[in-house]
């Protein structure tokens, strides 16, 4: 069985974020809901449900990470601000994040770093899966702590997205080097991150300030997201923490 084979064995995973707390039976319909009609379910208020395919594989980017929900969830609280903005999500993975953006209104750039490359495939497959033009979305290469020529040459980002990128220590300066980069280049853009608090020594304060960042923590509680089952699913909610960066 090849190792990145995406024929091989997978499992489809469906992640609902809806203004409502608790899960929410996939039954129903709204007349203003982002989804077509046979995809809508019954809630009081707009609601999208993005179905993720994972591939049983030990690789990092084949399968959906606790904190993605958690971001997706603070996605969309804020949802009315993505639309006709430009989304650049570091470290995609299976694209649940960018795939969400783009049905909040974002054109979604999906980046993950070249060694990981078979994930590009994942993240394409769910795009499709999601039902998403792929005029709405782009898929690059973009490694962490490294200026490539389609970071220079891009011409504006308006919302950087991360989920679980902080999770290896070694890493944390490449990422912030990265952040800081797309930053100073869009003065206006923001970087949304959610992480899972995994050790307490490790800490990015000292680099945020070597490279002149700054960031505001968001309680989960303010987005609905202080809870087990954060769009309707069993990954962890309340052991993440959620960042704003400008």
């Amino acid at each position: 069985m090849a190792a990145h084979d995406v024929s091989v064995e997978h499992s489809i995973k469906n992640f609902h974020f809806t203004d409502e707390t608790g899960i929410i039976e996939l039954s129903c319909s709204s007349s203003d809901s982002l989804l077509s009609e046979s995809e809508q379910h019954v809630c009081s208020n707009n609601c999208a449900t993005i179905k993720v395919k994972e591939i049983l594989d030990p690789s990092f980017g084949m399968y959906v990470w606790p904190c993605a929900p958690v971001l997706g969830k603070y996605i969309w609280y804020n949802r009315n601000r993505l639309k006709d903005k430009i989304t650049l999500e570091l470290g995609s993975g299976t694209g649940l994040i960018s795939a969400l953006a783009a049905k909040c209104g974002a054109h979604a750039i999906i980046t993950d770093s070249q060694k990981y490359r078979p994930v590009f495939k994942i993240a394409e497959n769910n795009m499709e899966l999601n039902n998403i033009e792929k005029k709405n979305y782009e898929i690059k290469e973009l490694t962490w702590g490294y200026i490539s020529s389609y970071m220079i040459k891009n011409e504006k980002i308006d919302f950087i997205l991360g989920s679980d990128v902080f999770y290896c220590p070694n890493d944390f300066e490449d990422i912030i080097v990265t952040v800081s980069f797309l930053l100073k280049k869009n003065a206006d853009a923001e970087f949304w991150c959610a992480y899972e608090h995994r050790c307490s020594d490790w800490n990015i304060d000292h680099l945020l300030e070597k490279w002149n960042l700054s960031c505001k923590n968001v309680p989960l509680e303010d987005f609905d997201a202080d809870c087990f089952n954060v769009a309707g699913h069993d990954l962890p909610g309340p052991s993440c923490c959620c960042r704003r960066w400008a």
